[in-house]
């Protein structure tokens, strides 16, 4: 079977910023993202250093204690202890800790003029709907209860049962409108290999990825598979794209044999997934059966975060605690041993290439002030 054309990445680049305002598509706009984006995180990071002062596990006549000693004087559900040893790296990260001979100790205690009532204008400077400001800000209010599971994220986030709603805010900003439409750009680009263009997504969640790409693709013949592990997204994908000719809705795990779930060898000419391959069990594992459903010659496209956004740690990031007695994502993969859910560009790209497949291109470039959340989009081709 012919292989797809190969796109130019600069129109791709074009098309993501066409998709924002007009207000931030100019040199004030998008210089404003890196400062609002360090407010943000800045006050997540100042919630988690409240927290460890006012619970004792971390005073200013602390001669220094272990990430063990921080754990336990907090509390802290043994699910959730991956994400402490992240907060306390972000801080030595950030330098308002110091860590030495394997014991934590303040290096400064800030000001507190970074509160939570900041999060609304750090939250629509990098455009964010305004829920999503009331969730985090409801989320470092119960911080304390969060970490020793006494409340769950699912309920706050929750909590009138909108769980499309909450994650779609989550999803809805700058940054991510900037790469669904970059990458739908390249998608539009792609040459039909056969009667009509094969499309696999992997987690479409919301489907905000969904709509991008649909968008552009309207009026050609597709064969367009929307997959998530979860059937409240694919029976709301369905309702919501119902009208789209060629779009059909299933369940799959990215952490299990496609074939098995109905995705043959060879049967797709583009993958694209938006912000879930860090859900991989085994990102090197996840990887292979992607190249296996794909065609030689087929593109993969996906997001990710490359780097830990503090701001995060905070939210999201609870959600990423596995049940008792289950391994944190990657246990077995390059991340065993670290506590880190994400890994960096390099990272990927060694793990794509050892897989199967040739990195093209990635976006936004490094000194874009895009670059700022650490969000990135990877083109890779199957060889």
């Amino acid at each position: 079977m012919k292989s797809l054309t190969l796109p130019p990445s600069n129109t791709a680049h074009e098309a993501g910023l066409a998709a924002l305002p007009a207000e931030m598509t100019v040199d004030s706009g998008l210089a404003q993202l890196p400062a609002a984006m360090q407010r943000l995180e800045f006050i997540s990071l100042r919630a988690i250093m409240e927290l460890l002062s006012s619970s004792g596990a971390l005073t200013a006549e602390n001669a220094g204690r272990s990430s063990d000693e921080i754990i336990n004087t907090l509390g802290a559900a043994s699910r959730h202890h991956w994400l402490v040893r992240r907060w306390l790296v972000a801080l030595v990260e950030r330098e308002f800790l110091k860590f030495s001979n394997g014991y934590y100790s303040w290096e400064q205690i800030p000001e507190s003029a970074a509160g939570a009532d900041k999060l609304p204008e750090a939250y629509d400077a990098l455009g964010f709907p305004p829920e999503m400001a009331q969730s985090h800000q409801k989320l470092l209010e119960h911080l304390a209860e969060l970490v020793r599971d006494e409340a769950s994220i699912n309920q706050l986030l929750f909590e009138n049962g909108e769980i499309l709603t909450a994650l779609a805010a989550y999803q809805n900003n700058w940054f991510t409108t900037y790469l669904n439409y970059a990458a739908a750009n390249i998608v539009k680009q792609a040459v039909n290999p056969g009667p009509m263009l094969r499309v696999l997504e992997l987690g479409g969640g919301a489907g905000l990825t969904t709509a991008a790409i649909l968008d552009t693709l309207a009026g050609r013949p597709i064969n367009y598979r929307f997959t998530d592990i979860s059937p409240l997204f694919t029976t709301a994908a369905q309702k919501k794209f119902r009208n789209h000719i060629g779009l059909r809705c299933s369940l799959l795990d990215i952490n299990a044999d496609f074939t098995a779930q109905s995705i043959p060898a060879a049967s797709t000419d583009i993958v694209v997934a938006g912000n879930v391959l860090h859900n991989a069990a085994h990102i090197g594992q996840t990887l292979q059966r992607i190249r296996r459903s794909l065609v030689t010659g087929g593109w993969l496209l996906f997001s990710e975060s490359t780097r830990e956004n503090h701001a995060m740690l905070t939210a999201m990031q609870f959600l990423l605690s596995p049940a008792e007695s289950v391994p944190l994502l990657g246990s077995e993969d390059r991340r065993g041993g670290t506590d880190q859910v994400f890994i960096d560009s390099t990272a990927w790209k060694e793990e794509l290439v050892k897989a199967g497949f040739e990195v093209k291109c990635f976006l936004p470039s490094s000194t874009s002030p895009l670059s700022v959340a650490g969000q990135t989009l990877f083109f890779a081709i199957a060889v």
